[in-house]
Protein backbone atom coordinates (compact mmCIF):
# COMPACT_ATOMS: atom_id res chain seq x y z
CA UNK A 1 0.00 0.00 0.00
CA UNK A 2 1.60 3.33 -0.91
CA UNK A 3 0.75 6.98 0.56
CA UNK A 4 -1.69 7.38 -1.79
CA UNK A 5 -3.88 4.69 -0.93
CA UNK A 6 -3.68 5.75 2.88
CA UNK A 7 -5.83 8.69 2.17
CA UNK A 8 -8.58 6.63 1.42
CA UNK A 9 -10.89 5.81 4.83
CA UNK A 10 -12.59 2.72 3.27
CA UNK A 11 -14.35 2.32 6.70
CA UNK A 12 -15.86 5.95 6.53
CA UNK A 13 -19.29 6.35 5.44
CA UNK A 14 -18.30 8.94 3.14
CA UNK A 15 -18.50 7.53 -0.59
CA UNK A 16 -14.74 7.28 -2.07
CA UNK A 17 -15.55 9.38 -4.25
CA UNK A 18 -16.60 12.10 -2.31
CA UNK A 19 -13.19 11.48 -0.25
CA UNK A 20 -11.01 11.58 -4.02
CA UNK A 21 -12.86 15.40 -4.32
CA UNK A 22 -12.12 16.53 -1.00
CA UNK A 23 -8.10 15.02 -1.46
CA UNK A 24 -8.00 16.78 -5.03
CA UNK A 25 -9.32 20.12 -3.64
CA UNK A 26 -6.95 20.29 -1.49
CA UNK A 27 -4.30 19.77 -3.31
CA UNK A 28 -5.03 22.90 -5.41
CA UNK A 29 -5.46 24.79 -2.72
CA UNK A 30 -1.98 23.77 -1.25
CA UNK A 31 -0.57 24.38 -4.86
CA UNK A 32 0.07 20.80 -6.06
CA UNK A 33 -2.19 21.00 -8.67
CA UNK A 34 -1.42 24.43 -10.16
CA UNK A 35 -4.14 26.44 -12.48
CA UNK A 36 -4.01 25.60 -16.00
CA UNK A 37 -1.62 22.45 -14.81
CA UNK A 38 -3.16 19.09 -16.08
CA UNK A 39 -3.61 16.61 -13.04
CA UNK A 40 -2.67 12.61 -13.31
CA UNK A 41 -4.94 10.67 -15.87
CA UNK A 42 -7.86 8.62 -14.41
CA UNK A 43 -5.27 5.49 -14.87
CA UNK A 44 -2.91 7.15 -13.06
CA UNK A 45 -4.87 8.10 -10.08
CA UNK A 46 -7.01 4.85 -9.88
CA UNK A 47 -3.32 3.49 -9.52
CA UNK A 48 -2.20 6.49 -7.23
CA UNK A 49 -5.60 5.77 -4.73
CA UNK A 50 -5.79 1.63 -5.06
CA UNK A 51 -9.39 2.64 -6.42
CA UNK A 52 -11.15 1.46 -9.45
CA UNK A 53 -12.12 3.58 -12.14
CA UNK A 54 -15.90 4.77 -11.66
CA UNK A 55 -15.22 6.64 -8.34
CA UNK A 56 -12.45 8.44 -9.65
CA UNK A 57 -14.74 9.48 -12.82
CA UNK A 58 -17.26 10.73 -10.89
CA UNK A 59 -15.33 12.63 -8.43
CA UNK A 60 -13.49 14.48 -11.73
CA UNK A 61 -17.12 14.95 -13.30
CA UNK A 62 -18.51 16.64 -10.09
CA UNK A 63 -15.13 18.84 -9.74
CA UNK A 64 -15.86 19.46 -13.90
CA UNK A 65 -19.39 20.89 -13.20
CA UNK A 66 -17.89 23.03 -10.34
CA UNK A 67 -15.64 24.93 -12.07
CA UNK A 68 -12.46 23.25 -10.25
CA UNK A 69 -11.56 21.15 -13.41
CA UNK A 70 -12.15 21.48 -16.82
CA UNK A 71 -11.66 18.68 -19.49
CA UNK A 72 -10.08 19.12 -22.94
CA UNK A 73 -10.61 16.84 -25.68
CA UNK A 74 -7.61 14.35 -26.75
CA UNK A 75 -5.09 16.70 -23.99
CA UNK A 76 -6.63 15.92 -20.67
CA UNK A 77 -8.01 16.77 -17.49
CA UNK A 78 -6.61 20.22 -16.27
CA UNK A 79 -7.00 22.69 -13.31
CA UNK A 80 -8.98 25.62 -14.20
CA UNK A 81 -7.18 29.24 -14.84
CA UNK A 82 -10.03 30.66 -13.51
CA UNK A 83 -9.01 29.24 -9.93
CA UNK A 84 -5.50 31.52 -9.99
CA UNK A 85 -7.53 34.29 -10.55
CA UNK A 86 -9.54 34.20 -7.45
CA UNK A 87 -6.48 33.56 -5.39
CA UNK A 88 -3.47 35.29 -4.47
CA UNK A 89 -0.38 33.82 -6.13
CA UNK A 90 2.42 33.38 -3.63
CA UNK A 91 5.87 33.18 -5.70
CA UNK A 92 8.68 31.39 -3.43
CA UNK A 93 12.20 30.23 -4.48
CA UNK A 94 13.96 26.97 -2.46
CA UNK A 95 17.34 25.75 -3.67
CA UNK A 96 15.46 21.88 -3.39
CA UNK A 97 12.40 20.26 -3.59
CA UNK A 98 12.52 18.75 0.23
CA UNK A 99 11.71 22.90 1.20
CA UNK A 100 8.39 22.84 -0.75
CA UNK A 101 6.05 20.40 1.56
CA UNK A 102 6.71 22.63 4.73
CA UNK A 103 5.71 25.49 2.54
CA UNK A 104 2.39 23.96 1.18
CA UNK A 105 1.26 22.59 4.86
CA UNK A 106 1.66 26.39 5.76
CA UNK A 107 -0.33 28.22 2.86
CA UNK A 108 -2.99 25.70 3.36
CA UNK A 109 -3.06 25.91 7.32
CA UNK A 110 -3.28 30.03 6.46
CA UNK A 111 -6.07 29.43 3.83
CA UNK A 112 -7.87 26.90 6.57
CA UNK A 113 -7.86 30.54 8.84
CA UNK A 114 -8.95 32.47 5.82
CA UNK A 115 -12.61 32.43 4.57
CA UNK A 116 -11.52 33.48 1.35
CA UNK A 117 -8.62 30.75 1.00
CA UNK A 118 -6.98 33.21 -0.30
CA UNK A 119 -3.01 32.01 -1.52
CA UNK A 120 -1.87 29.59 -4.05
CA UNK A 121 1.47 28.70 -4.07
CA UNK A 122 3.80 29.46 -6.97
CA UNK A 123 7.23 27.60 -5.85
CA UNK A 124 10.30 27.04 -7.78
CA UNK A 125 13.49 24.94 -6.74
CA UNK A 126 16.45 26.67 -8.30
CA UNK A 127 19.15 24.37 -6.76
CA UNK A 128 21.54 25.47 -4.47
CA UNK A 129 24.67 26.62 -6.63
CA UNK A 130 22.28 28.50 -8.95
CA UNK A 131 20.25 30.55 -6.05
CA UNK A 132 22.44 33.31 -5.33
CA UNK A 133 22.28 34.68 -8.79
CA UNK A 134 18.79 33.93 -9.84
CA UNK A 135 17.76 36.03 -6.93
CA UNK A 136 20.12 38.64 -7.72
CA UNK A 137 18.96 38.39 -11.28
CA UNK A 138 14.87 38.19 -10.59
CA UNK A 139 15.58 41.04 -8.58
CA UNK A 140 17.41 43.11 -10.83
CA UNK A 141 14.56 42.62 -13.84
CA UNK A 142 11.96 43.93 -10.88
CA UNK A 143 10.62 40.19 -10.85
CA UNK A 144 11.63 39.47 -7.49
CA UNK A 145 10.20 36.67 -5.65
CA UNK A 146 7.93 37.66 -3.03
CA UNK A 147 9.76 35.08 -0.42
CA UNK A 148 12.98 33.30 -0.76
CA UNK A 149 15.24 30.22 1.12
CA UNK A 150 18.81 31.69 1.76
CA UNK A 151 21.77 30.92 3.25
CA UNK A 152 21.91 32.59 6.66
CA UNK A 153 24.93 34.66 4.96
CA UNK A 154 23.53 36.04 2.57
CA UNK A 155 20.93 38.10 4.76
CA UNK A 156 23.18 41.08 5.63
CA UNK A 157 23.98 41.34 2.13
CA UNK A 158 20.08 41.68 0.73
CA UNK A 159 19.49 43.76 3.69
CA UNK A 160 22.11 46.18 2.84
CA UNK A 161 20.96 46.23 -0.71
CA UNK A 162 17.51 46.81 0.39
CA UNK A 163 16.45 44.32 -0.97
CA UNK A 164 14.28 42.81 1.69
CA UNK A 165 11.58 43.84 4.46
CA UNK A 166 11.91 44.06 7.87
CA UNK A 167 9.87 41.11 9.46
CA UNK A 168 10.02 43.29 12.89
CA UNK A 169 8.64 46.32 11.35
CA UNK A 170 5.61 44.00 10.06
CA UNK A 171 4.83 42.48 13.38
CA UNK A 172 7.00 43.78 15.76
CA UNK A 173 5.86 41.75 18.88
CA UNK A 174 5.54 38.62 16.78
CA UNK A 175 9.49 38.94 15.75
CA UNK A 176 10.52 40.33 19.25
CA UNK A 177 9.01 36.66 20.77
CA UNK A 178 10.68 34.78 18.45
CA UNK A 179 14.30 36.34 18.23
CA UNK A 180 14.10 35.60 22.26
CA UNK A 181 13.57 32.15 21.44
CA UNK A 182 16.76 31.55 18.67
CA UNK A 183 19.93 30.18 19.85
CA UNK A 184 22.37 32.97 20.38
CA UNK A 185 24.41 32.20 16.63
CA UNK A 186 22.13 33.36 14.89
CA UNK A 187 20.53 36.63 16.14
CA UNK A 188 22.22 39.77 17.04
CA UNK A 189 19.80 40.51 20.54
CA UNK A 190 20.97 44.15 20.73
CA UNK A 191 19.77 44.88 17.41
CA UNK A 192 15.79 44.96 16.58
CA UNK A 193 15.99 44.18 13.11
CA UNK A 194 14.50 40.86 11.50
CA UNK A 195 15.01 40.44 7.89
CA UNK A 196 13.96 36.84 8.33
CA UNK A 197 13.08 33.74 9.54
CA UNK A 198 15.23 30.55 10.15
CA UNK A 199 13.40 27.22 9.95
CA UNK A 200 16.49 24.74 10.73
CA UNK A 201 19.99 25.00 11.32
CA UNK A 202 22.76 22.97 11.01
CA UNK A 203 26.75 23.07 11.84
CA UNK A 204 30.01 22.14 10.00
CA UNK A 205 31.33 18.21 11.64
CA UNK A 206 33.50 15.51 11.26
CA UNK A 207 31.72 12.62 10.25
CA UNK A 208 33.68 9.33 11.45
CA UNK A 209 32.75 5.90 10.90
CA UNK A 210 31.77 4.34 14.09
CA UNK A 211 31.98 1.22 13.48
CA UNK A 212 35.19 1.27 11.60
CA UNK A 213 36.97 3.66 15.20
CA UNK A 214 35.00 0.99 17.16
CA UNK A 215 36.43 -2.61 14.82
CA UNK A 216 39.89 -0.48 15.50
CA UNK A 217 39.86 0.51 18.75
CA UNK A 218 40.01 4.03 17.97
CA UNK A 219 38.15 6.80 19.92
CA UNK A 220 36.99 9.83 17.37
CA UNK A 221 39.68 12.16 17.15
CA UNK A 222 39.47 15.41 19.32
CA UNK A 223 42.81 16.83 18.03
CA UNK A 224 44.84 17.76 14.71
CA UNK A 225 47.02 14.85 15.78
CA UNK A 226 44.56 12.68 16.99
CA UNK A 227 43.21 13.14 13.27
CA UNK A 228 45.98 12.63 11.59
CA UNK A 229 47.16 9.46 13.06
CA UNK A 230 43.60 7.91 13.16
CA UNK A 231 43.18 8.54 9.63
CA UNK A 232 47.06 7.02 8.95
CA UNK A 233 45.25 3.62 10.74
CA UNK A 234 43.13 3.30 8.02
CA UNK A 235 45.41 4.01 4.94
CA UNK A 236 45.84 0.03 4.51
CA UNK A 237 41.99 0.40 4.16
CA UNK A 238 41.37 3.34 1.78
CA UNK A 239 43.78 5.36 -0.51
CA UNK A 240 42.63 8.50 1.21
CA UNK A 241 40.87 7.99 5.26
CA UNK A 242 39.99 11.70 4.98
CA UNK A 243 37.76 13.93 2.71
CA UNK A 244 36.92 17.54 2.92
CA UNK A 245 36.07 20.35 0.53
CA UNK A 246 39.00 22.89 0.10
CA UNK A 247 38.56 24.85 -3.51
CA UNK A 248 36.19 27.20 -5.91
CA UNK A 249 34.50 24.73 -7.27
CA UNK A 250 32.67 23.85 -3.68
CA UNK A 251 31.75 27.17 -3.52
CA UNK A 252 30.33 28.27 -0.06
CA UNK A 253 30.80 24.58 1.12
CA UNK A 254 34.41 25.05 1.28
CA UNK A 255 34.35 28.04 3.63
CA UNK A 256 31.87 26.37 5.73
CA UNK A 257 34.03 23.35 6.07
CA UNK A 258 37.68 24.94 6.55
CA UNK A 259 36.61 27.74 9.01
CA UNK A 260 36.69 25.68 11.93
CA UNK A 261 40.39 24.78 11.14
CA UNK A 262 41.55 28.54 10.91
CA UNK A 263 39.12 29.05 14.28
CA UNK A 264 40.83 26.22 16.19
CA UNK A 265 43.99 27.66 15.26
CA UNK A 266 43.11 30.64 17.45
CA UNK A 267 42.84 32.66 13.49
CA UNK A 268 41.36 35.87 13.35
CA UNK A 269 39.91 36.46 10.14
CA UNK A 270 37.77 40.11 10.56
CA UNK A 271 37.78 41.61 14.26
CA UNK A 272 36.87 45.12 13.45
CA UNK A 273 38.61 44.93 10.22
CA UNK A 274 40.59 42.38 8.29
CA UNK A 275 43.03 40.56 9.97
CA UNK A 276 44.02 37.22 8.53
CA UNK A 277 46.79 36.53 11.08
CA UNK A 278 49.71 33.59 12.00
CA UNK A 279 46.88 31.83 13.35
CA UNK A 280 45.18 31.77 9.93
CA UNK A 281 48.56 31.00 8.48
CA UNK A 282 48.69 28.10 10.85
CA UNK A 283 45.53 26.65 10.06
CA UNK A 284 45.92 27.20 6.24
CA UNK A 285 49.29 24.99 6.72
CA UNK A 286 47.42 22.18 8.51
CA UNK A 287 45.29 21.16 5.92
CA UNK A 288 47.38 21.70 3.29
CA UNK A 289 49.93 19.33 5.05
CA UNK A 290 46.73 17.27 5.08
CA UNK A 291 47.21 16.79 1.42
CA UNK A 292 51.05 16.57 1.06
CA UNK A 293 52.63 15.38 4.13
CA UNK A 294 50.45 13.21 5.49
CA UNK A 295 48.67 12.28 2.78
CA UNK A 296 45.50 11.27 3.96
CA UNK A 297 43.40 13.28 1.96
CA UNK A 298 43.59 13.70 -1.82
CA UNK A 299 45.19 16.35 -4.05
CA UNK A 300 41.30 16.36 -5.51
CA UNK A 301 39.91 17.73 -2.42
CA UNK A 302 40.20 21.20 -4.32
CA UNK A 303 38.57 20.12 -7.08
CA UNK A 304 35.58 18.19 -5.04
CA UNK A 305 31.85 19.45 -5.93
CA UNK A 306 29.93 20.63 -2.24
CA UNK A 307 28.22 17.31 -1.76
CA UNK A 308 31.39 15.03 -2.73
CA UNK A 309 32.78 14.44 0.60
CA UNK A 310 29.69 13.23 1.85
CA UNK A 311 29.20 10.66 -0.89
CA UNK A 312 32.74 9.34 -0.80
CA UNK A 313 32.17 9.08 3.06
CA UNK A 314 28.81 7.19 2.62
CA UNK A 315 30.41 4.99 -0.23
CA UNK A 316 32.98 3.78 1.84
CA UNK A 317 35.83 5.30 0.28
CA UNK A 318 36.56 6.94 3.18
CA UNK A 319 36.23 6.54 7.07
CA UNK A 320 36.71 10.24 8.38
CA UNK A 321 34.65 13.50 6.40
CA UNK A 322 34.39 17.14 7.14
CA UNK A 323 31.08 18.54 6.73
CA UNK A 324 27.98 19.60 7.43
CA UNK A 325 24.97 17.81 9.65
CA UNK A 326 22.48 18.60 6.86
CA UNK A 327 24.43 16.15 4.84
CA UNK A 328 22.63 13.04 6.81
CA UNK A 329 19.92 12.81 4.29
CA UNK A 330 22.51 12.60 1.44
CA UNK A 331 24.74 10.21 3.29
CA UNK A 332 21.94 7.70 3.93
CA UNK A 333 20.50 8.46 0.27
CA UNK A 334 24.00 6.91 -0.92
CA UNK A 335 24.63 4.50 1.83
CA UNK A 336 21.35 2.88 1.95
CA UNK A 337 21.15 2.90 5.43
CA UNK A 338 18.02 3.23 7.23
CA UNK A 339 18.07 5.73 10.29
CA UNK A 340 19.22 2.90 12.87
CA UNK A 341 21.87 1.70 10.75
CA UNK A 342 23.00 5.62 10.23
CA UNK A 343 23.32 5.44 13.70
CA UNK A 344 24.78 2.20 14.28
CA UNK A 345 27.68 3.48 11.35
CA UNK A 346 28.56 6.92 12.07
CA UNK A 347 29.05 9.62 14.48
CA UNK A 348 29.43 13.36 14.21
CA UNK A 349 31.71 16.11 16.39
CA UNK A 350 33.16 19.39 16.33
CA UNK A 351 36.13 19.96 14.22
CA UNK A 352 39.37 18.61 16.20
CA UNK A 353 41.61 21.20 17.68
CA UNK A 354 45.08 22.49 17.07
CA UNK A 355 47.33 22.02 19.45
CA UNK A 356 46.65 24.61 22.38
CA UNK A 357 43.38 25.61 20.48
CA UNK A 358 39.77 24.08 21.07
CA UNK A 359 37.56 22.04 18.95
CA UNK A 360 35.12 24.44 16.55
CA UNK A 361 32.26 24.41 14.28
CA UNK A 362 30.39 27.20 12.11
CA UNK A 363 26.84 27.68 12.64
CA UNK A 364 25.05 27.63 9.15
CA UNK A 365 21.49 27.11 7.93
CA UNK A 366 18.59 28.28 5.80
CA UNK A 367 16.56 31.60 6.18
CA UNK A 368 13.23 32.29 4.19
CA UNK A 369 13.19 36.39 3.86
CA UNK A 370 10.80 38.74 1.83
CA UNK A 371 11.37 40.68 -0.53
CA UNK A 372 10.31 44.45 -0.67
CA UNK A 373 8.82 44.21 -4.27
CA UNK A 374 6.48 41.82 -2.98
CA UNK A 375 2.69 43.36 -3.05
CA UNK A 376 1.60 40.54 -0.07
CA UNK A 377 3.84 41.12 2.50
CA UNK A 378 1.45 40.40 5.28
CA UNK A 379 -0.10 37.38 3.70
CA UNK A 380 4.10 36.19 2.99
CA UNK A 381 4.37 36.66 6.81
CA UNK A 382 1.73 34.95 7.66
CA UNK A 383 2.56 31.70 5.68
CA UNK A 384 6.46 32.35 7.11
CA UNK A 385 4.95 32.34 11.11
CA UNK A 386 3.52 28.87 10.33
CA UNK A 387 6.88 27.42 8.46
CA UNK A 388 8.57 28.74 12.13
CA UNK A 389 6.18 27.39 14.23
CA UNK A 390 7.19 25.13 17.20
CA UNK A 391 5.25 22.40 15.64
CA UNK A 392 6.17 22.99 11.84
CA UNK A 393 9.89 23.40 13.16
CA UNK A 394 9.99 20.22 15.13
CA UNK A 395 8.15 18.13 12.40
CA UNK A 396 10.53 18.82 10.15
CA UNK A 397 14.02 19.12 11.53
CA UNK A 398 13.06 15.39 12.51
CA UNK A 399 12.45 14.69 9.58
CA UNK A 400 15.00 16.10 7.90
CA UNK A 401 18.26 15.21 10.47
CA UNK A 402 18.44 19.18 10.79
CA UNK A 403 18.74 21.33 14.67
CA UNK A 404 15.44 23.88 15.29
CA UNK A 405 16.85 27.02 15.46
CA UNK A 406 14.00 27.87 18.59
CA UNK A 407 15.70 27.07 21.60
CA UNK A 408 12.12 26.20 22.90
CA UNK A 409 12.27 23.66 19.99
CA UNK A 410 15.08 21.83 21.11
CA UNK A 411 14.35 21.14 24.41
CA UNK A 412 11.41 18.81 23.32
CA UNK A 413 13.53 16.79 20.62
CA UNK A 414 12.22 13.14 21.62
CA UNK A 415 15.54 11.22 22.49
CA UNK A 416 14.87 8.31 20.54
CA UNK A 417 13.08 9.70 17.09
CA UNK A 418 14.59 13.12 17.52
CA UNK A 419 17.80 11.82 18.68
CA UNK A 420 19.95 13.08 15.39
CA UNK A 421 18.34 16.57 15.75
CA UNK A 422 19.02 16.66 19.98
CA UNK A 423 22.94 15.83 18.80
CA UNK A 424 23.24 18.63 16.55
CA UNK A 425 21.88 20.84 19.39
CA UNK A 426 24.51 20.15 21.19
CA UNK A 427 27.14 20.83 19.15
CA UNK A 428 24.85 24.47 18.07
CA UNK A 429 25.36 25.61 22.01
CA UNK A 430 28.85 26.19 20.74
CA UNK A 431 28.76 27.12 17.04
CA UNK A 432 30.12 30.33 15.85
CA UNK A 433 27.96 32.38 12.93
CA UNK A 434 30.06 33.50 10.05
CA UNK A 435 30.68 37.22 9.71
CA UNK A 436 27.36 39.29 9.47
CA UNK A 437 28.44 41.70 7.18
CA UNK A 438 27.42 42.97 3.25
CA UNK A 439 30.41 42.19 1.91
CA UNK A 440 30.19 38.07 2.66
CA UNK A 441 29.93 36.79 -0.81
CA UNK A 442 32.89 38.07 -1.99
CA UNK A 443 34.81 38.07 1.17
CA UNK A 444 34.25 33.94 1.09
CA UNK A 445 35.40 33.35 -2.44
CA UNK A 446 38.76 35.09 -1.58
CA UNK A 447 38.82 32.56 1.10
CA UNK A 448 38.00 30.03 -0.82
CA UNK A 449 40.85 30.82 -3.44
CA UNK A 450 43.23 31.20 -0.55
CA UNK A 451 42.79 27.74 0.79
CA UNK A 452 42.75 26.15 -2.82
CA UNK A 453 46.01 28.05 -3.76
CA UNK A 454 47.35 26.57 -0.65
CA UNK A 455 46.21 23.06 -1.02
CA UNK A 456 47.33 23.04 -4.90
CA UNK A 457 50.47 24.71 -3.96
CA UNK A 458 50.46 27.45 -6.26
CA UNK A 459 51.51 29.09 -3.34
CA UNK A 460 52.69 28.56 0.74
CA UNK A 461 49.70 29.11 2.73
CA UNK A 462 52.02 32.16 4.01
CA UNK A 463 51.38 33.33 0.83
CA UNK A 464 47.79 32.79 0.27
CA UNK A 465 47.27 34.35 2.98
CA UNK A 466 48.76 37.54 1.97
CA UNK A 467 47.96 37.93 -0.88
CA UNK A 468 44.34 37.27 0.95
CA UNK A 469 44.92 39.90 3.06
CA UNK A 470 45.70 42.14 0.54
CA UNK A 471 42.58 41.59 -1.55
CA UNK A 472 40.36 42.40 1.19
CA UNK A 473 41.90 45.58 2.60
CA UNK A 474 41.66 46.71 -0.64
CA UNK A 475 38.02 45.88 -1.23
CA UNK A 476 36.69 47.53 2.01
CA UNK A 477 38.94 50.24 1.31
Amino acid sequence: MNEFENMIDRSSPSPIYQQLKEIIKRKIEDGEFMPGERIPTEFVLCDMFGVSRAPVRQALRDLVDEGLLNRQQGSGTFVNRKIGETATPLRVIVPEDLWIAPLRQAVKRCNEDSAGKGLILDVRAVGRPQLHDTILSAVGRGEAPDIALIDWAWVREFADLHFLKRLDIIDPQWSSAFKADLFPAFVDKNSPDLYGAQPEANVSVLWYRKDWLKAEGQEPPRTWSDLVRVARRFKSRVEFPLVFAAGRNARETTTYQMLPFLWSAGGKLFDGGVDLDEGVVTGLQFIADLVHKYRVASPDVATYAWDEPARLFASGSSVLAVGGSYEKPLIQEESGWDDEAFRNMTGCIQIPAATGGLPATVAGGMVYVIFRQTRVAPQALAVLKEVVSPEAMRRFCVETGRSPTRVSVARTLDTERGWFSRRVSELMEGARPRWDIPEYARVSVQIQLMIENAVTGRTTPQEAVEKTRDVLRAMFA
